[in-house]
């Protein structure tokens, strides 16, 4: 028992003094890895997130199973509040709204998106919108802010969506759609300019 004891210590000290003798700190150049070029730190944060049955956000709860999907589509507004997030600094050049989207419909569906003042309820700026997401698919959207689009961020109260439901060979009616679901997570991704600190 003491000769294993003595040949596992004797191998760990051998390959500690390997490890120590084979680390050259005079070839490390730490000015190299801290050039504030090379390092763009990235800022997340979300926004808004949520699942809703088609049923639950309908204008009209009265809604019969019997209606028919428009061509046009069915129009589902849902406002989710903003408070809370805000962002500022003069390091960050370039903003992007990311936006992941889950389709649980037998529908095809799009939505737009715009941010809301809280007092006059009237959207700020420009709309952004989306392209058509597939029946029961996922899809990733990244919206480009530019310096208008992130001041009307920095003010907006609200951000308002409007989903869209389109009519499909297995969905016709609003009875074939209301028990269906879709999800959406809403977050802002950031690169920071470390020079600009």
């Amino acid at each position: 028992m003491k000769l294993i004891v003595h040949f596992i210590s004797g191998f760990v000290l051998l390959f500690a003094s390997i490890i120590l003798s084979s680390c050259h700190l005079e070839d490390f150049n730490l000015n190299k890895l801290v050039n504030p070029v090379d390092i763009i730190p990235d800022v997340y944060a979300p926004l808004a997130y949520g699942t809703f049955k088609v049923q639950n956000i309908i204008p009209d709860p009265a809604t019969p199973n019997s209606m028919l999907i428009p061509i046009g589509g069915m129009d589902l507004p849902l406002v989710v509040s903003k408070s809370g997030t805000t962002f500022s600094s003069d390091a960050i050049d370039s903003v992007y709204l990311i936006t992941h989207i889950s389709n649980n419909t037998p529908c095809e569906m799009e939505f737009d998106l715009s941010f809301l003042n809280s007092s006059t309820g009237l959207p700020i700026g420009k709309v952004l919108p989306s392209l058509k997401i597939l029946a029961n698919d996922k899809d990733f959207i990244v919206f480009c802010l530019d310096r208008f689009d992130q001041d009307n961020l920095q003010k907006a109260t609200f951000i308002k969506m409007n989903f869209k439901l389109y009519p499909s060979l297995t969905a016709s009616t609003y009875g074939d759609i209301k028990s269906a679901s879709f999800s959406f997570n809403i977050s802002f991704h950031a690169p920071v300019n470390l020079q600009k600190l």
